[in-house]
């Protein structure tokens, strides 16, 4: 029987079996009825949570933002030593210190570090400049905290011991523009304000407020609050993320986050383990505080499921048999054949030159592609054999041709320049010292004009058989271009290479070249250079082309030895 006609039968009685257990599984409505219910009322109860508990931060955080846009104090932040643009930056300060619900404000410069404030007592009027804020000062750390994260508005809670209220300080950028001028803002006092947003309407409810870095910034456990938060590293933190046991759930809710600041004002929810037991959370962002505030619900508190355990059971029964049936039956026929052919493709793609062993023999179409496919890799393994043997030749003489000069049988500039970086690289690292030798042949254009450039090329030919004659074999010698060579010496001894220099002279000039009945008389000019660790590849050419400019200005025919310390 063909694979088709099998999984027909099979499905049949799939179906036949789940049948059993639609029944059950139509029970779960009530049990969706109820949790749709529970996430609607999350939702209004998210919204409600904000209008009655933020509006007097919200009103707070939008007069500072007033306070931070003042064409006033802007004015002043540029030009600070101004004493009348203080004043009236003064008078300014003033009149939003009588808006603040606190009655106080501060006010800090970036360029001067200089921090301004007066409270609702006007303890500090005509004294409103208290001190001078520095970087390393750790008791001034919150403010260059602010300026590093580069965030428009700050929400920071702290507590005030003596006084016995936790503060929270509305910090807001001033800026000009993208420069960042300054931070100022007020203080609020929560006390009472916690107590009461923490409060739930209804047991199984809990409200957490907390910023960008998960730290929690309002809750109704004093201890869970994160005081100070602007100025502690991350490890010194209490975050919402230590409340969260599981690594997988943190995650989504870091996704949630940035989901939620999108879409601002939206709620977005996802199930949780706190404090061991299941709940949900919803959370919003609050672009008037740039907080997040997120609202537990205890699922077991509010939605008691036990009563769905039998349904439950039933369900997860009738699935997980009928699973296991269809799993069994995939698996023989299916999955484990068709597992040895991504196998065996991938050996064949990623090169093995062995025909994949195979399953034989299996009957229906898994058997007849199983086949099909051992003899397909026999052909492509073939032929990659072929085409990886005509590559590798054709890479190899492309490869010499890349690097060599048809003329001389030199290497080319490009060559030389590999060779030449490879050195300068061993140079860096070990100190390994190297010279080159840059030549030139002398009156060349004239060679050419007088007698064709057949016989300039024979030139060429010739000067660089006599270059190669006189090189070590872990020496490099290059046509750098036209009727110029350059010569790679490997050695820290400057003399090998000044002898060098003038043997390869000596014996071009030596050198007759027969052409027409008489022959032509070949010199070169050369000028060499040490390279020298700190030196780049540009430094050592520029010296060996000077050097050969003075063999050229000496009368040619002639080698100089090159230094980059005198000219």
């Amino acid at each position: 029987m063909n694979l088709k006609p099998r999984f027909l039968l099979l499905t049949t009685i799939l179906i036949l079996l789940s049948g059993a257990g639609i029944w059950l599984f139509s029970q779960q409505i009530a049990l969706n009825v109820l949790q749709s219910w529970a996430l609607r009322h999350f939702e209004t109860q998210v919204r409600l949570e904000k209008e009655r508990s933020l509006q007097p931060v919200i009103r707070e955080v939008a007069l500072a933002r007033q306070f931070a846009d003042s064409s006033i104090l802007l004015d002043w932040a540029r030009d600070p030593q101004d004493d009348g643009k203080k004043r009236q930056a003064l008078a300014e300060m003033e009149s939003f210190r009588h808006n603040f619900a606190e009655h106080s404000y501060f006010v800090a410069l970036l360029a001067s570090g200089d921090y301004y404030y007066n409270n609702a007592d006007n303890e500090f009027a005509g004294q409103e400049y208290r001190y001078s804020l520095r970087p390393d000062n750790p008791d001034d750390r919150w403010f260059y905290s602010i300026i590093e994260q580069n965030r428009t508005i700050h929400l920071n809670v702290n507590p005030d011991i003596p006084l016995k209220v936790t503060k929270l300080w509305i910090d807001v950028l001033l800026r000009d523009g993208d420069q960042i001028l300054g931070v100022v803002g007020t203080g609020l006092d929560l006390t009472n304000y916690i107590r009461a947003v923490t409060t739930a309407p209804e047991p199984g409810i809990e409200n957490l407020f907390f910023d960008h870095e998960g730290a929690i910034q309002i809750s109704r456990d004093i201890s869970q609050i994160d005081f100070a938060s602007i100025t502690k590293n991350d490890s010194e933190q209490k975050t919402v993320w230590q409340l969260i046991s599981e690594k997988d759930q943190r995650d989504e809710l870091r996704t949630l986050m940035a989901t939620a600041q999108q879409n601002a004002g939206e709620v977005s929810s996802l199930y949780i383990t706190h404090n061991g037991e299941p709940a949900l959370a919803g959370v919003m962002y609050l672009p008037e505080v740039d907080w997040y505030v997120m609202t537990l619900l205890d699922l077991d508190e509010l939605l008691p499921l036990s009563t769905f355990n039998s349904i439950f059971i039933l369900a997860a029964a009738s699935v997980l048999i009928s699973l296991l049936l269809f799993n069994l039956a995939l698996n023989r026929h299916i999955l484990r054949p068709v597992t040895k052919l991504e196998r065996a493709i991938t050996r064949v793609r990623s090169g093995d030159t062995t025909v994949p062993d195979l399953p034989h023999n299996m009957p229906g179409e898994v058997g007849r592609l199983l086949d099909h496919f051992a003899a397909m890799a026999g052909d492509v393994i073939h032929s990659r054999e072929v085409l990886e043997a005509k590559v590798r030749q054709r890479t190899e003489e492309l490869e010499r041709q890349t690097l060599t000069d048809p003329l001389t049988g030199l290497l080319n500039r490009r060559g030389m320049l590999q060779q030449l970086t490879l050195e300068m690289n061993r140079l860096q690292r070990e100190d390994s010292l190297f010279g080159i030798i840059w030549l030139d042949l002398d009156h060349f254009k004239d060679i050419n004009d007088r007698y064709g450039h057949g016989a300039g090329d024979s030139a060429l030919e010739a000067t660089a058989d006599h270059i190669r004659t006189h090189l070590r074999a872990y020496d490099f010698a290059s046509r750098w271009g036209g009727d110029e060579f350059l010569i790679l010496v490997k050695t820290p001894d400057p003399h090998l290479l000044d002898q060098l220099g003038q043997r390869i002279c000596q014996v071009v000039d030596e050198m007759e070249l027969p052409q027409g009945g008489e022959y032509i008389h070949v010199t070169i000019s050369a000028g060499s250079c040490m390279a020298q660790p700190g030196n780049s590849l540009n430094d050592v050419l520029t010296c060996a082309d000077k050097a050969l400019y003075r063999a050229k200005s000496a009368g040619r025919n002639n080698y100089r030895s090159g230094s980059q310390h005198t000219g």
